[in-house]
């Protein structure tokens, strides 16, 4: 359950279905949607979508430039590999959202503990408030 506490914007990119044969976790952002078994793969492809967004929107290049081979007497173009750059800031965006995913669980237990504590303290205050004598102001 979410409360408006622990709400957060990963909470609209990450997803998790419930279905009859298992969990259902889907990556949306920037338009793109993936649907995943597994939460590893669904952040992975959320952390792909804002690597490949935020180096399309800053003009750095993605992958080198495309190569030209001959094969049997044919021109044949390969697509250039992808950059270490890339690569660096995609791992770098799984690791943050990771963290952000761990630190969003902490709050949450946190939020519980608060909320048990807040609740005992509710009713002992009210049970302390149903025997208070008259005179007391």
């Amino acid at each position: 359950m979410n409360d408006k506490r622990t709400i957060s914007a990963i909470d609209l990119a990450l997803q998790k279905h419930d279905t009859p044969v298992g969990p259902l976790f889907m990556a949306v952002r920037h338009g793109r949607t993936k649907k995943c078994f597994t939460r590893d793969t669904a952040i992975r492809y959320l952390a792909f979508f804002m690597t490949t967004e935020a180096f399309e929107r800053s003009g750095f290049p993605q992958r080198h430039p495309r190569v030209r081979i001959d094969r049997d007497d044919r021109e044949v173009w390969r697509d250039g590999e992808t950059k270490a750059e890339y690569l660096a800031a995609h791992q770098r965006c799984v690791r943050r959202l990771r963290r952000i995913l761990a630190r969003k669980r902490e709050m949450e237990k946190w939020c519980e503990k608060w909320d048990a504590m807040h609740d005992r303290f509710v009713k002992e205050v009210n049970a302390l408030q149903a025997i208070k004598p008259g005179g007391v102001h």
